[in-house]
């Protein structure tokens, strides 16, 4: 089984461009949302990583500050070939401790402020992107009317390719492993999220095949913008006008316990996606993961761009909401080929 092709709104991506040739390239900054409290048991670490995954740099750190890695927080992974920016917390109760500035060149840590709780995934607002995609020498007029209609009706939140693993085999291997072996917890957690992602990533593209991405429909679920809010209510011109100007957007189901939030027409084609899905849900029933809701569309808010046909060098900047894909913009009007 392999995870669905995502359908895009804007008509096919006419563009292909190399990202990530250099860690600079791809420069992400993670925005927590809120300002440390300045006192607590947690130290909160801003770092700057280059060439290191999250899961490398917390190993790091847990080394530098004599620690077990458990004990320490982070609000979302980060990719590797990429100058990166995110927030750590250090569980250090009772204990002093100077600001480490490491040897070598692997992080930097640019602020540090005590705080009451651990950092949780999903904690922080939002991602700060400035991207460079080279050799792109096709970026046409079709390609930027791709580009304005982002910027204009926002894009379609599916989760990214590195959901379901390098080989794209996370969910045959979630099928296989979550029914006939003892699997670890991290390790479960990933298949688990990999089948969830699948089902919600199918519901979307299907609602975009279907013409009813850029409109609600009747039993809808809604997501406040630049929130985490829920709501539901009856369409009318009030509704109408706030979804065409991004206030809100429609919800789909990450699969799990509970009594659905959708009715009506929005179920309807819900469960016709989880029914052909059938041996997914089995397995996600038995596990006991719970329900939650997802934006199917943000906004993408700042974004600038600027296209060099000499150097055939497209800039990007962007924000994006946590848990949102910079590459999954990217695929809304080019094939990425990424070289790090």
């Amino acid at each position: 089984m392999k995870p669905v092709d995502p359908v895009y709104p804007y008509g096919p991506a006419c563009a292909k461009g190399v990202i990530k040739s250099s860690p600079a390239d791809f420069v992400v900054i993670e925005e927590l949302g809120f300002e440390p409290s300045g006192e607590g048991e947690h130290l909160l670490l801003q770092v700057e990583k280059t060439g290191m995954t999250t899961a490398d740099l917390i190993r790091r750190i847990a080394t530098d500050y004599s620690m077990h890695p458990r004990n320490i927080g982070y609000c979302g992974l980060k990719d590797r070939n990429a100058v990166t920016t995110q927030w750590l917390s250090l569980h250090l109760p009772g204990r002093e401790v100077n600001v480490i500035d490491p040897a070598d060149d692997a992080y930097r840590v640019l602020r540090a402020s005590r705080h009451r709780a651990k950092l949780r995934r999903g904690t922080h607002k939002a991602n700060s992107f400035h991207l460079r995609i080279r050799g792109l020498g096709e970026c046409n007029d079709n390609c930027l009317r791709q580009l304005d209609a982002i910027q204009s009706q926002g894009m379609a939140n599916y989760y990214g390719r590195q959901r379901f693993g390098r080989g794209q085999d996370n969910l045959e291997q979630a099928l296989a492993q979550l029914s006939a072996t003892r699997v670890k917890p991290m390790r479960r957690s990933m298949l688990i999220s990999s089948l969830r992602s699948h089902l919600f990533n199918s519901v979307l593209a299907r609602r975009i095949s279907q013409d009813c991405w850029q409109r609600p429909l009747a039993g809808d679920v809604f997501m406040l913008r630049g929130s985490r809010s829920i709501f539901s209510t009856a369409l009318d011109a009030a509704l109408q006008r706030r979804y065409a100007e991004l206030d809100i957007s429609s919800t789909a189901s990450l699969y799990g316990s509970g009594k659905s939030l959708l009715s009506g027409e929005a179920l309807q084609l819900e469960r016709r996606v989880f029914d052909e899905n059938d041996a997914i849900t089995a397995c996600l029933d038995r596990h006991g993961a719970r329900l939650q809701m997802r934006a199917l569309r943000v906004p993408v808010e700042d974004l600038d761009y600027e296209f060099d046909k000499v150097r055939r060098l497209l800039e990007l900047r962007l924000r994006l909401p946590a848990g949102s894909y910079a590459t999954v913009l990217l695929e809304h009007f080019m094939h990425a080929v990424e070289t790090g």
